[in-house]
């Protein structure tokens, strides 16, 4: 399989005069990617777009080789998407019957949509409530049915958008679980579209982060998580010594501040700071409990770039 399954060159999508995407280059990797970014940040408005459901103002796409224009149909065989929206549901179908109705609308025989049906359905949890009416479903049960749907023509690459929304936090694990499975475990490329960081850390590689319909940051998480600087949280046995280690490392020119229950003291990672923290330990009588090193949180990153972007506003 590429290492690459889409692309974009300047893609850009207007409602009228208001933008939803704006020239957005891209080329996004196989195996689990993140699309981040707050309501109204122009996610949906890709996703759409590469499904063909919108036409692109301007600009091109591919999908596994297919131009979203001129192969919209092959397109939609390898792409499974997972909508937001429950409005879809027929409330009197049993989820048997409904997601078979969704694997014949994509193609499938009469035959073989009942058995992808009915594997789709056990895998994501619901093979004992299959028969029961979708009126009767809780919400966790309905995202896992739009789930078994996005997979019952067995895609190339499946889309989801907020799979999470609303659930429980024993939902949201097993949901998160099933789409983690996918990739490793099934072979799917997932696209996780979510607000929600952690999410994406979790069960994703890679991440694009999107604002006001302009890419901010894409690469692997770990690579940006990593950036050019890490911290080092220290704990002292006296907290009255902790304000005096923090102003005297800032005046020797090492930047440290108090967070929750740490001094944080920020090092490039090509350069430990900690010797400067044991020598200014010292020679204010402070002992250290405690001292160690961290990475950047997915949540940093994504922060401090709106941050820049708020700036250059």
């Amino acid at each position: 399989m590429s290492s690459e399954i889409i692309s974009t060159n300047e893609l850009a999508k207007y409602y009228g005069k208001i933008l939803g995407i704006e020239n957005i280059t891209l080329k996004i990797p196989s195996g689990g990617v993140g699309l981040l970014g707050a309501n109204g940040a122009g996610k949906t408005t890709l996703i759409r777009t590469l499904l063909g459901i919108i036409r692109p103002t301007s600009g091109s796409a591919e999908v596994l080789g297919h131009d979203i224009r001129s192969g919209i149909h092959e397109i939609r065989d390898l792409i499974g998407y997972m909508p937001e929206i429950n409005s879809s549901f027929v409330p009197e179908s049993n989820a048997m019957q409904f997601v078979a109705f969704c694997g014949r609308m994509n193609g499938l025989a009469s035959s073989e949509s009942k058995q992808r049906a009915s594997d789709s359905l056990y895998y994501v949890g619901l093979g004992e409530e299959r028969y029961r009416l979708l009126k009767t479903f809780s919400l966790g049960m309905k995202q896992k049915v739009k789930l078994a749907i996005a997979l019952v023509h067995d895609p190339q690459i499946l889309i989801c958008d907020e799979p999470t929304n609303g659930l429980d936090p024993k939902g949201r694990a097993q949901m998160l679980n099933l789409l983690k499975d996918l990739q490793v475990n099934q072979g799917k490329n997932v696209i996780l579209s979510s607000h929600l960081l952690r999410d994406v850390e979790q069960t994703t590689d890679h991440a694009i982060v999107i604002s006001q319909g302009k890419v901010l940051t894409s690469g692997k998480i770990r690579e940006l998580t990593e950036g050019k600087r890490s911290t080092v949280s220290v704990k002292l046995k006296s907290k009255a010594k902790e304000q005096e280690l923090i102003s005297t490392l800032n005046k020797s020119g090492v930047e440290a501040w108090q967070e929750r229950a740490y001094v944080e003291v920020e090092q490039n990672v090509n350069q430990s700071v900690e010797e400067e923290i044991f020598t200014v330990a010292v020679a204010i009588g402070a002992e250290i409990r405690y001292l160690g090193s961290r990475s950047r949180t997915l949540e940093e990153v994504f922060l401090n770039l709106f941050q820049d972007e708020e700036a250059i506003v």
